[in-house]
């Protein structure tokens, strides 16, 4: 049985309380309605349960704002899958760039709710457009390598970890480190729990220069999507990676963020704790375990992290 061979130590850092409570917008008019936060609200819940579950650790304006924004996140993730031609799935993209950057200037005729909730988001915490230009654009990039993977890791999830910390009025260099790493951490794990399927529907996302290193027949795995000691040992490295930052950002960022930075961060726990239920699975992507969802327990490692104000010492240690 490997494990992660990271010495972890616990870092000191401020303890927080549950805020869930709502907080006046100075927004007079909102555009969004309660339909279209709903919309996104359960949008979030179907697609990315364990988002919306961290979600329920921010102050109201901020969840709302996150629900928006990981429901874009989730329109942008699909259009590959609702679309047949590459030229269609590019046109679709391009709408919601132009959409989401029409915001800006206030182009806010016939918008769909999710850009509506995006639009509010926008005008109550100015949000960059910086982070969601980059979410559009990287949606259709190329990973060949690790370093790639983790670029778009990046580019994407990071993304929407600073939007959020913007909705909860923080703008800190430690806290922007820390979501970079989170992203990072976050698309990696994301990349090997929907792995199963991907190849089931002859689809590999593991980077090449992994596949080449670790001589996996890629082909054959298509055919017969089964574990394999080469695709262990390729999914034992980038899950280290992974697991690496989490624990790095709990040592050094997270003490040195303002604290109410904290619910933005709260992604790392979910992620942290698949990444061990993997390891616990001797790095087998195909173990049924992995498929299984603990909301529950997910809840109360969220609930610890919140309170204490770390991650790091929240689960049952790997080493």
């Amino acid at each position: 049985m490997r494990k992660f061979t990271l010495a972890l130590r616990l870092c000191t850092a401020h303890r927080s309380t549950l805020c869930v409570r709502s907080i006046t917008s100075t927004q007079s008019t909102p555009l969004s309605t309660r339909n279209d936060i709903e919309y996104c609200r359960r949008l979030v819940h179907k697609h990315d349960y364990e988002t919306y579950l961290t979600s329920l650790f921010s102050p109201l304006h901020a969840r709302e704002a996150l629900w928006g924004l990981r429901a874009l996140n989730i329109e942008l993730l699909t259009i590959p899958m609702h679309t047949r031609t590459p030229t269609a799935a590019s046109v679709r993209f391009a709408f919601w760039h132009n959409t989401i950057m029409g915001l800006y200037t206030h182009k806010t005729q016939n918008l769909p709710p999710v850009a509506r909730v995006i639009y509010d988001a926008i005008q109550r915490s100015k949000i960059s457009r910086t982070w969601l230009r980059r979410l559009i654009k990287e949606q259709d990039s190329s990973i060949g390598s690790l370093d790639d993977l983790q670029r778009h890791g990046e580019r994407t999830i990071a993304c929407l970890v600073h939007a959020h910390l913007e909705s909860l009025g923080v703008r800190n260099m430690h806290a922007d480190n820390a979501a970079r790493a989170i992203g990072i951490s976050s698309t990696i794990a994301r990349m090997l729990r929907t792995m199963p399927e991907q190849l089931a529907r002859g689809r590999c996302d593991l980077p090449r220069d992994l596949i080449a290193k670790h001589s996996i027949d890629v082909q054959e795995l298509y055919k017969s999507p089964k574990n394999t000691p080469e695709l262990q040992n390729a999914v034992y490295e980038v899950a280290t990676t992974a697991y690496t930052k989490l624990c790095g950002v709990a040592e050094l960022y997270i003490p040195n963020s303002p604290r109410q930075a904290l619910p933005a961060l709260l992604p790392a726990v979910p992620t942290k704790l698949w990444l061990e239920r993997l390891e616990h699975a001797n790095f087998d992507i195909f173990d049924p375990r992995l498929r299984q969802t603990h909301a529950i327990h997910v809840l109360w490692q969220l609930w610890k992290a919140r309170r204490k104000g770390t991650w790091l010492d929240v689960s049952n240690q790997s080493v």
